[in-house]
Parts: structure tokens; sequence; C-alpha cells
């Protein structure tokens, strides 16, 4: 096994710690127990769980961007823009895992300067890709102008956290059905009026 592929193994140790255990109770030697390896054998990728958790995160972020990037595919138009959002809600026990990973990354980067630093990273990567959708959407006069492209990124980001936070805490509380419902509703305020009546039945 190369050296990039047991990072990777490391990366999905932490992930499973994290998830059973929560992110602060997630030590080197926790996740040295799940790979069934000693603690130096860690070291020997990572210095410290800071460095750990972030090579955790940006792998979990990596998959989410690979997701989007698989569901546009074949899609255009307002499509697109809905697939690649609900791509990254978590409808399936893969999506729901990475939620959980990522709540858990958010408490535990309060008052930790580098990890909020990361988190406001990876944020700004997501923000980037959805107003690139936007203004493709909005060049074509799918989405209405005179819109605020970044403001409206944002909202699509907060609806996806609130959506997903939701089910972290209570599974039951949107199911896959009701998710993109609420995804579909968004997106449609969006959407201007002269594309709105080509799509009437």
């Amino acid at each position: 096994m190369s050296y990039d592929e047991r990072r990777v193994d490391v990366a999905e140790a932490v992930w499973r710690v994290i998830i059973r255990e929560g992110l602060g109770r997630t030590s080197m030697r926790a996740i040295a127990q799940e790979l069934g390896a000693s603690t130096g054998t860690l070291t020997h990728h990572f210095r410290d769980k800071e460095e750990l958790t972030l090579f955790a995160i940006d792998r979990l972020f990596k998959n989410v961007f690979a997701d989007m990037k698989a569901s546009a595919q074949g899609q255009q138009g307002i499509d697109r823009l809905e697939q690649m959002i609900m791509s990254v809600l978590p409808m399936s026990p893969r999506g729901l895992s990475g939620w959980q990973i990522w709540v858990a990354f958010l408490g535990y980067a309060i008052g930790r300067d580098r990890l909020i630093q990361e988190h406001q990273k990876r944020y700004a990567m997501l923000r980037q890709i959805i107003v690139q959708e936007l203004v493709e959407l909005q060049a074509a006069r799918v989405i209405r102008d005179g819109l605020d492209l970044t403001l409206e990124a944002n909202a699509l980001i907060a609806l996806v956290d609130g959506i997903g936070t939701g089910v972290v805490i209570n599974p039951e509380q949107f199911d896959p059905e009701q998710q993109r419902y609420l995804v579909r509703r968004h997106i449609q305020t969006l959407v201007a009026e002269s594309s709105a009546r080509a799509n009437k039945p």
C-alpha cells in the first residue's frame, strides 16, 4: 500500500471514529485502534490530531465536490443546478455519514482559529461553484436579472445546511422527497418569468 493510500485509509478510520464517538473524543489512540495499528504509525503520516482532522475533512469535501460534478453530467439549465444541490444533501446513508462528520467538525472548530479558517475556505469553494452555475443560468435568461448571485448562493448553502443539520439531529425530520421539494421550491423563486411560462404544461 502506498503512502497516499495509507493516508486515505487513515481518513476513513477518522470518519468512523467521529461518527461513533464525536470529534471531541476522537483521539490518535482511538484512531490507531480503529486501524489496528500503533499511534506511531499515525504520527508517521500526521503530526497531530488537528492535522489528521483537517486531512479527513479535506477528503470529505473532495467527495462532495466529486459528487456535485458527477450529478451535473448530462444535465442542463435549472435541472443541473437542482441536481448539484441535491447531491450534497443527506439522502443516503453515505450522505448522512458525511453530514455527521461535518457537523462534528463545526462544533470542534469553535475557538480554534485554524479550523475556523478551513471551515470558511470550504464554504468559499462551495459558494464559488454555485455562483458560477447561477452566472451561467442568468446569462441564458433562465433565472431573473438583477439577482445578487452571491447572496442567492449563500441562501442555497444556508438551505442545505439547515436540512443537513436537521437530518443529523433528527433523521426522521426530512425524508429524501421532502429534501427535494424544499430545494426545488427555493430554486423556483429564482426562475425568470419567461422561463417559468415556457416550462408550464
